[in-house]
């Protein structure tokens, strides 16, 4: 099967530090497609050719630092572009959670040798191939599902408190703190400088259908706009760039102080290849 796909992204640091808000934009994103990536560096779109299969999408929210976080999340995307030009896996949703753990490894070991070892990023992936979307989930970013008018929260926030029920112990202190990050490791999780990500949950797999939407956000927005405005907001314009702009503009109103990034890919078409003969 071939999805036909548009994709919208708006990424910005929010209400900026003369009202209160981030000096600069520490979250990225990645969108691969048709061969061509989309990306910030130094808060400025960039573009490359990455031929690869499918249309991977990436959201990253950096933490540890204005230069450090921005650098995290500079990073993460750019690893995920690297799955791509490997080109289409025999079982994408296992490749995506391999790769995740190993990049995570690699990445963390150079930023200890550069003396930088307090960076880290949310990691939320999307990639859509064969009329699936495939998705991996590291941190409180978070990915949505918008079918028939409803939203859907795919992945599950990193908390304290998240960990505490998979594994049936009693209610943590701050149980809503983020307890891990790619790059930077867990806190408290056992093995901390690695990170847990627990295939079923934190992964998964969607069958696509035309008229689905996929949401990806980082915290700048869910952080402070209820579901119900989210849903609003994603679904006020069949355009996705326009609905990611109204993602942003809606979570600027409810308070955001924070980075905001919001990316959209509305699934036009899902088309089952005519049978050979």
């Amino acid at each position: 099967m071939n999805v036909d796909a548009r994709v919208g992204v708006v990424s910005t640091r929010g209400i900026g530090p003369e009202r209160g808000g981030r000096v600069r934009n520490e979250d990225n994103y990645l969108v691969v497609a048709h061969g061509r990536a989309r990306f910030l560096r130094d808060g400025v779109e960039h573009t490359m050719d990455t031929p690869g299969p499918g249309m991977m999408v990436v959201v990253a929210d950096g933490m540890g630092g204005h230069e450090h976080g921005a650098l995290a999340s500079a990073a993460a995307v750019q690893a995920m572009a690297r799955l791509v030009r490997a080109g289409r896996p025999v079982d994408p949703d296992l490749a995506l959670h391999g790769f995740v753990v190993r990049a995570h490894r690699q990445l963390q070991l150079r930023a200890r040798e550069r003396g930088v070892g307090n960076m880290g990023t949310t990691l939320t992936v999307a990639w859509i191939l064969g009329g699936r979307a495939h998705w991996v989930h590291v941190g409180d970013s978070r990915l949505w599902l918008v079918r028939d008018g409803a939203l859907r929260q795919l992945s599950r926030d990193h908390t304290r408190g998240e960990f505490a029920e998979r594994d049936g112990r009693g209610p943590p202190v701050s149980p809503q703190a983020l307890t891990q990050n790619f790059i930077f490791g867990s806190r408290g999780l056992g093995d901390d400088d690695g990170i847990r990500v627990d295939a079923g949950m934190d992964t998964g797999t969607v069958p696509l259908q035309p008229g689905d939407r996929l949401l990806l956000t980082s915290d700048g927005v869910h952080g402070f706009l209820e579901a119900r405005g989210i849903e609003a907001a994603v679904l006020s314009d069949p355009d996705p760039t326009k609905a990611a702009r109204q993602v942003s503009e809606a979570s600027i109103a409810a308070g955001s102080d924070d980075n905001i990034t919001a990316l959209v890919v509305s699934v036009d078409t899902v088309e089952t290849p005519s049978p050979v003969h």
